[in-house]
């Protein structure tokens, strides 16, 4: 058994409720998943057109800014772009400079350090921007915090025009402008711009103030949709329309120092995708503020020597790779330290610091963390007394918050729910880690920290196709926001499997689906090929692609996480050869016994712990076993059984006192005290059993009615089953039931095999390869022995079994027309599967008046 190495949390969405044009329906409901339902909006969601950009003046104070700046421009005076160090603000600061430049301005720009004067405005910066008698100030991605600084630089007589994305505070710094869609009194109707994604707002308003070039304009998408990417806002409305043209317009940039980087990145002439900006060049652009001199990345950006850029672009390229190194090391340091020194199970929040620690890489490290460990996670950097700390949480909880609760304890403290960054003196970092812990105990016993994939939708084999893979690409750009879907599928048929790449790193798979074999690839898959060997069927969790190669297209699935049920290993082979010996028989009993009145049922005794994962559920029964009660457990099918035997024999004091029975009667005048019988229609009524439990779900609510009301009133009755599991139930019925291409390839073959004759003797095995290799049918013993049953109601053949040999006793020449309803077995095993489709769908009804 495989259990993968997420949590699926699959968030259902009812379907569409209408259509558009040809958009396939599961394309309609991931829409409605991201709010996107109307006509209109589906339209600018996936024609993202320039013209559906929001007029640029409707930001609040838009006016004011074109005014002053423009005062500015016609007198000369000389105005400083105030940036930030991260991609956002480098990508914003260039926007402003060229634009402002190529309208002839005396323009000038700062990017504060991040070692030495930390984010945003300071009064020592604005003193040297004074000092170089500067007029304006325009800040990029930062100043809305900005109150006190603001001040003084109006002190100095110096104007201050803000542009910001962050969340403003209540009072709002006493600008000349500013520009943020977030204020609460800006009627802009998009909140969720980048940085960036404001100054271009403002870019765009001096240009059409100036007439300017539309080119231009297309230069500054796409250094907006770098940053936009880069500062992981959502990539829908506006976002994702600066986005999509910015990066179409990027495979044919003329920005030199964009071409000296991309060229550097074997990035030219290939389509951009947001990935590429987050793992190749927002990486680059980001290390020099991180550990070096920001202005290096600024100045490439503004670069118009081709020389000089490719000189700047390697030298951003040494730098990262001194900023991966540095963080490699980091992270190893910071695994020691908690490996070593932490206590996880009283250390919900790890705090983790170090005097050796560069703060620039301290954020990214503390992600890496958050994922290995799936936990929040503070790292502290220290320096001369003081500690400079980057944070980040997990889904679901507030670190801002938590942090906020000790603001005592610290200097200086900012950030949001998911990312925090805070100052402490170093004598307190012990007391802080004692106290965050402390205090939020209580909320992490509620929550489950091990790591999730999130799961838009559960498909169906029908739905794999290249046309849905085709018509996903419509949703592109992906990225925060606007993910690229991960679907599911169960009970996926392997077909073949191998490893690929260095190292057979990779996995890759050959699935039999529906109407053609679909191909798969897992990224560092390659470890599961031994297990998937043993595997007929798993649950794949994936992007759903299209493989383009040397102009042949076909689909693909990238497989995310896989699951497999159970391993076909001896064990399973034993539980299914004693499973199947008793289950038509049981079968046919059943159906011809005569049903008698039974009590009603008796739910005072019930424990039902339906929402249990599978692993804690075994452990459950593994906790009752070592009771010394007497206990049975009561198994529907050979998958569970086969689950939860594979588990017990890992416990050999345990497994060695387990009996398990294929039979219910035969469990009469046993004295042992646990047992485990694998019989669908097991009605358990013996007194003597303390505990009774149901492990997995009954094949129909006739046989699940009968099972309940035989059960005796003095045993504690253990309800474990959901409604997931009926697929086990479906699955023996599609082992036991034959298709009618089945039984004709079977009837076929067999005319074939007795060349005429009337007597002969098949081998079971030969004839399951044979339908393989020349009809592509995959059929289990008992299916086939089922076809035989069939044929023999119809009179077509006659046959005994002995063993794994088949002797046909006689056969008679049939037109393929097959009336099923005249065989017995066929409609006994018709119905059941009936019962379990049923099962299935009444499931949740019953389950609220039962349970």
């Amino acid at each position: 058994m495989i259990f993968g190495n997420y949590i699926w949390q699959v968030d259902s969405v009812g379907e569409s409720d209408g259509t558009y044009g040809n958009l396939h329906p599961i394309i309609l409901q991931l829409l409605k998943k991201r709010g996107i339902v109307t006509p209109e909006q589906i339209q600018r969601y996936l024609f993202p057109k320039l013209e559906y950009l929001y007029n640029p003046m409707l930001l609040k104070d838009m006016d004011k800014a074109v005014r002053r700046i423009k005062e500015a421009l016609a007198k000369q005076q000389r105005i400083v772009v105030y940036g930030d160090y991260d991609v956002d603000g480098i990508t914003s600061c260039a926007i402003l400079v060229k634009l402002l430049k190529s309208l002839g301005g005396n323009v000038h720009y700062y990017i504060p350090s991040r070692l030495d004067e930390g984010y945003g405005l300071n009064k020592e910066a604005i003193e040297e921007i004074h000092s170089k008698k500067t007029d304006l100030i325009i800040t990029v991605d930062n100043g809305i915090s900005s109150n006190e600084e603001v001040k003084y630089a109006s002190s100095l007589g110096l104007d201050v025009i803000i542009t910001d994305h962050h969340e403003p505070q209540l009072e709002i710094p006493q600008a000349i402008a500013v520009i943020n869609p977030k204020q609460r009194d800006c009627s802009y109707p998009f909140k969720e711009l980048a940085g960036v994604g404001v100054a271009l707002k403002l870019a765009h308003a001096l240009m059409d103030t100036y007439a300017c070039p539309q080119k231009l304009y297309q230069e500054f998408l796409e250094l907006a949709a770098i940053g936009t990417v880069a500062d992981m806002v959502i990539l829908l409305d506006e976002n994702r329309i600066i986005v999509k043209n910015g990066l179409e317009n990027l495979a044919f940039t003329d920005n030199k120092g964009l071409l000296a980087m991309m060229a550097l990145l074997n990035l030219k002439d290939t389509p951009v995708e947001p990935s590429k900006i987050s793992y190749l060049l927002a990486p680059r652009i980001n290390a020099a503020g991180r550990i070096a001199d920001p202005k290096i990345a600024v100045e490439l950006l503004l670069s118009e020597n081709e020389d000089h850029a490719f000189e700047l672009a390697n030298k951003l390229e040494k730098i990262n790779q001194e900023r991966q190194a540095l963080e490699v090391k980091v992270l190893e340091e910071a695994k020691e330290i908690i490996e070593q020194k932490i206590d996880l199970d009283t250390n919900s929040i790890i705090v983790v610091s170090s005097p050796n620690w560069h703060p620039g890489v301290i954020g990214t490290v503390a992600s890496k963390l958050v994922e290995i460990y799936c936990r929040p996670c503070i790292m502290i950097a220290e320096q001369k007394g003081e500690g400079r700390g980057s944070g980040r949480s997990v889904s679901g909880f507030n670190l801002f918050k938590a942090i906020g609760d000790l603001s005592n304890l610290l200097i200086k403290y900012g950030g949001h729910e998911q990312a925090v960054g805070l100052k402490i003196k170093v004598e307190n970092i012990d007391l802080f880690r004692e106290k965050i812990n402390e205090l939020h105990k209580d909320a992490f016993k509620k929550m489950d920290l091990r790591p999730k994939l999130d799961i838009d939708l559960e498909l169906n084999k029908r739905d794999l196709t290249l046309q849905l893979a085709q018509q996903l690409e419509l949703m592109k750009p992906f990225g925060y926001g606007n993910p690229k879907p991960v679907f599911i599928c169960r009970n996926l048929h392997i077909l073949d499997s191998r490893t690929v790449g260095n190292g057979d790193k990779h996995l890759k798979l050959n699935l039999k689906s529906h109407e053609a074999n679909i191909d798969a690839i897992g990224f560092n898959f390659g470890l599961y090929k031994e297990d998937l060997e043993m595997a007929s069927i798993m649950d794949l969790a994936f992007n759903l692609e299209v493989n383009r190669w040397k102009g042949f297209e076909g689909l693909q699935l990238n497989i995310k996480d896989l699951k497999v049920p159970f391993l076909r290993d001896k064990l399973l082979d034993d539980v299914e050869k004693n499973y199947y010996k008793y289950f038509l028989l049981n079968l046919n009993n059943r159906n011809s016994a005569v049903l008698t009145e039974k009590k009603g049922i008796d739910k005072s005794n019930f424990v039902v712990l339906a929402n249990k994962t599978t692993q804690e559920r075994m452990n459950y029964i593994k906790g009752l076993f070592e009771t010394q009660r007497k206990v049975i457990i009561v198994v529907n099918t050979p998958y569970k059984a086969w689950q939860l035997l594979t588990y017990l024999n890992g416990y050999d004091s345990l497994i060695n006192d387990i009996k398990v029975f294929y039979d219910l009667s035969s469990i009469i005048n046993n004295s042992a005290n646990n047992f485990i019988v694998v019989d669908p229609f097991a009605e358990v009524s013996d007194e003597n059993f303390d505990d009774i439990v149901f492990f997995d779900t009954p094949f129909s609510i006739k046989l699940l009615n009968a099972q309940l009301t035989s059960l005796p009133s003095t045993s504690k009755i253990h309800i474990l089953f959901k409604r997931g599991h009926l697929r086990y139930n479906f699955l023996v019925c599609r082992q036991i039931l034959p298709s009618v291409n089945q039984l004709k390839a079977v009837y076929h073959t067999v005319g074939k095999l007795t060349a005429g004759k009337f007597v002969c003797t098949l081998d079971i095995y030969k004839l399951i390869d044979i339908l393989h290799e020349q009809y592509g049918i995959d059929m289990h013993t008992v299916g086939l022995i089922n076809v035989f049953n069939i044929f023999q109601d119809l009179n077509i053949i006659k046959f005994n079994q002995k063993g794994g040999l088949l002797n046909i006793t006689d056969y008679r020449k049939h037109d393929s027309t097959f009336k099923l309803e005249s065989s017995r077995t066929y409609m006994l095993l018709h119905s059941l599967a009936k019962d379990v489709v049923e099962f299935y769908n009444e499931y949740l009804i019953l389950q609220s008046k039962l349970f």
